[in-house]
């Protein structure tokens, strides 16, 4: 009797040390043991996932209400992924038949449908479509304490901030601040220092010349307002198979008051990679590209990042 008490005290004190506790943005996740089945609903989650080498057995990677799908850089690496629904759209019936032990919710998108999400399974949500670097910095680190892969999502951390460090080099000081926008068909969407991709580039040493405005961390302006603001450089995330609002602008006199189309200091980056994966996949590539734009530099945008539509 006293060897199966004291087997049964190992266990649970081998179940205690495998326990995870993750603070997250509706209060505290308390997992028994690190997940083993997770459905990611946001790309920043799939992309954090597969870095710390994890495939999920669900993911919103349907097009459903107007969604562009997996940004091109994780095409090739989700092709065997079950899809649970859209981003947006998340089928319920999907997430419930992949049987898993976890769900990683955004906290704007999904807020209506937690409970439900909750009732199929733990559910952690983060400030995944609105944070800031730091944010999803957070949320690699929270991923991979659910998951298991803690030290895992710590090594993937520094050799960010390393990447980024080595970035800064590049960066031209007392350069102009800039302006970062979305530009879809019909939207210029601002982005300021808090959203993601501009705190990252506030990060590599280029300064952010909008804050937040009303508590949004992005926000549409239009013509009129972008050339009030008179940004000296202007950093574009548009689609290739789109054809942004600009093109229209610039058949306008005001496009050409702008001190950064003056300055020949306008970049044009790929916004499905750049503003849909928020992940650590995703800054390996946005590093590369930030330093092939010159745009640390200040200097005359390369060819592949210069807006000439």
């Amino acid at each position: 009797m006293r060897k199966k008490i004291l087997m049964l005290s190992t266990f649970t004190l081998f179940a205690s040390a495998l326990a995870v506790t993750v603070k997250h943005e509706r209060g505290t996740l308390e997992l028994k043991t690190p997940a083993k089945r997770v459905v990611a609903l946001e790309y920043s989650f799939l992309d954090t996932l597969l870095a710390l080498g994890i495939r999920p057995v669900g993911a919103a990677l349907g097009t459903q209400g107007g969604d562009r799908g997996a940004p091109p850089y994780l095409l090739a690496r989700v092709k065997a992924i079950p899809a649970t629904g859209s981003r947006a759209q998340p089928s319920l019936e999907m997430i419930a038949a992949s049987h898993p032990d976890l769900i990683l919710a955004d906290a704007l998108i999904h807020q209506d449908l937690f409970p439900q999400l909750a009732g199929i399974a733990p559910t952690a949500v983060f400030q995944s479509r609105r944070g800031s670097l730091e944010d999803l910095n957070a949320q690699t680190l929270a991923i991979g304490q659910l998951v298991g892969r803690e030290a895992a999502a710590r090594r993937l951390l520094a050799e960010q901030q390393a990447l980024i460090n080595k970035a800064r080099a590049f960066a031209k000081k007392g350069a102009p601040p800039l302006v970062a926008a979305v530009v879809t068909p019909k939207s210029f969407t601002v982005h300021t220092n808090e959203s993601f991709v501009g705190s990252y580039l506030e990060s590599l040493g280029r300064k952010n010349q909008l804050p937040v405005k009303d508590g949004q961390t992005q926000y549409e302006v239009s013509l009129e307002g972008l050339v009030a603001l008179n940004p000296q450089t202007l950093v574009l995330f548009t689609a290739p198979d789109e054809t942004p609002v600009t093109d229209i602008w610039k058949k306008n006199p005001l496009w050409q008051k702008i001190a950064a189309v003056q300055r020949g200091r306008v970049y044009q980056f790929n916004r499905d990679n750049w503003t849909r994966g928020r992940g650590p996949l995703a800054l390996r590539l946005m590093v590369a590209e930030t330093i092939q734009s010159r745009l640390l530099q200040d200097a005359a945008p390369s060819g592949e990042f210069r807006y000439e539509r």
